[in-house]
């Protein structure tokens, strides 16, 4: 039996997300093992304290049922696997940290995630979650590429 019994899923519902449930769900079927499904809202960022126009406030705690709502429709689709599938939304401003500390506390075996695939300057200003996820990831991270994302779509 395997020991990879339980798999973390960044979930931001892109098509690189789309991408990387599609392989873990394959994977988790074939092993039973149980889904996870994680979505970070970060919390605005104000700049007020120094002069900028400070945007309107948003009420964190609508996203963030807006985003459970969201996630569950996608949980539901996974119904019918032979292990649990469940949603988690963490608030937090530092994604790769969040889902490394859910990860742990989860006792995740396995983290599937898609990336993005930035290269260049985009990858130098935006930087790479997974890349960040991996670097202290508390368990084997498999990233699913940017290219894997047409193929997840054609298939589903």
């Amino acid at each position: 039996m395997s020991d990879y019994r339980t798999f973390v899923v960044p979930y931001d519902f892109s098509d690189h997300a789309r991408a990387a449930l599609f392989i873990a769900r394959d994977l988790a079927e074939r092993l039973r093992a149980d889904l996870h499904l994680v979505h970070v809202v970060q919390p605005p960022i104000y700049a007020g304290a120094y002069g900028a126009a400070v945007p309107p406030q948003i009420d964190m705690r609508e996203l963030r049922d807006s985003i459970s709502r969201s996630l569950q429709e996608v949980v539901e689709e996974c119904r019918g696997m032979s292990g649990n599938v469940e949603a988690h939304v963490v608030e937090d401003t530092n994604v790769a940290a969040s889902l490394q500390d859910t990860a742990r506390k989860l006792g995740a075996d396995l983290i599937v995630m898609g990336t993005h695939g930035r290269t260049g300057l985009a990858h130098v200003f935006l930087g790479s979650v997974a890349e960040r996820t991996l670097r202290q990831a508390p368990c084997p991270v498999l990233t699913v590429p940017v290219h894997d994302a047409a193929d997840a779509d054609d298939e589903a």
